[in-house]
């Protein structure tokens, strides 16, 4: 009876505390599957292999932290413990384990308060990480369709820009015939799934720009979408290396260069989002002609942002987008050189006024 007893006091134990969640540890990911030479990706430069590695492994961290650390709170703890560059990829990650720490039981409410509501400079990398979870568990479109409702009415389409990367990163690396799954969404759905096509190519081909426009041009309609993936990625990966993304984007057909701009965009505000006081210091290094024109972007995509949520309808990410593709066309030298010089007068003004 004595050891009933005990045995139960030990099964109460391990249930109160959340020890029974190492058990989760062997559903992990190996680190030692996260690496540049592992992936088979284009990437050479000891510099950039050992930023990528650092990436991958902390994405890596952040699920593993997620899944099978006792405390609610753990995976924050890991995130925050990694140097700037790395956590965003680390609260992607985590997200991607959102559900299986909650042993399957989804649901859109839950991820909205416990996760994005509760660090919300991440907001982006947690729904991107919630599609590629998706990805990973090889939901067809419409069990994507079903997730993503009830969740942010923009935000939501970035699960869609995870989907696209893991089908990509994983099924699509040497040709788009690999991406046949993604024509079953539905609307600007798709669009956004492509974008993050985009962001796979430049981990994919760092080092071979070549063969990221070799393979957008095979994408046709969906082209400057990836091209829009492709401009965040750069920027993203490399806040502290503007420089990456504005010779990549001198290397893209003039064509692109608009959604290109757009995805600068986006990249910039991200990081801005993550650490304000980490993206001052990356920028800091750069001409006060390039500094202002990133500040400038940052503001008018809250601008346009704040403008479409007040607006009726469905079709908010896609005008979000669209009006700041326009915007940076309209303001900004390609790639990132600057304000022209008729716009940079206005944007002075209101910069002082703000």
């Amino acid at each position: 009876m004595f050891i009933v007893i005990a045995g139960l006091l030990a099964v109460v134990v391990l249930v109160a505390t959340g020890w029974w969640r190492l058990a989760f540890a062997v559903f992990g990911i190996r680190p030692a599957k996260m690496t540049v030479e592992h992936n088979g990706l284009l990437v050479s430069a000891p510099a950039d292999v050992e930023r990528v590695d650092a990436i991958l492994r902390s994405f890596a961290g952040g699920f593993n932290a997620m899944i099978s650390h006792p405390s609610s709170t753990g995976w924050r703890r890991y995130c925050d413990s990694l140097p700037p560059l790395c956590q965003p990829f680390a609260h992607e990650g985590a997200a991607m384990g959102f559900t299986l720490r909650r042993l399957f039981r989804y649901d859109a409410a839950a991820f909205e308060e416990g996760i994005v509501r509760v660090r919300s400079g991440f907001r982006y990398l947690y729904y991107v990480g919630l599609g590629f979870w998706s990805g990973m568990r090889n939901h067809d479109p419409q069990r994507l369709a079903g997730i993503v409702d009830g969740l942010d009415p923009l935000y939501r389409y970035l699960c869609y820009d995870g989907y696209g990367f893991k089908q990509a990163f994983f099924d699509g690396t040497r040709s788009p015939q690999g991406l046949g799954r993604l024509e079953a969404l539905e609307g600007y759905a798709l669009n956004a799934a492509y974008q993050g096509v985009g962001r796979a190519l430049f981990f994919l081909f760092m080092d071979r720009p070549e063969r990221m426009v070799e393979y957008i041009d095979q994408l046709g309609a969906y082209a400057g979408d990836a091209a829009a993936g492709l401009g965040l990625a750069a920027v993203f990966v490399n806040p502290d290396r503007i420089e990456v993304a504005r010779n990549l984007g001198g290397q893209l057909p003039a064509a692109w260069h608009d959604q290109f701009h757009l995805g600068v965009c986006f990249g910039l505000k991200a990081r801005f989002i993550n650490n304000t006081d980490q993206f001052e210091r990356d920028l800091a290094h750069l001409e006060p002609s390039v500094r202002q024109a990133a500040r400038a972007a940052i503001r008018e995509c809250d601008r346009i942002e704040l403008q479409v949520r007040s607006e009726p309808g469905a079709e908010g990410y896609n005008k979000w987008r669209r009006l700041v593709r326009r915007w940076m066309a309209e303001h900004v030298e390609f790639p990132l050189a600057g304000l022209k010089a008729a716009a940079a007068p206005v944007i002075a003004q209101r910069t002082a006024s703000a």
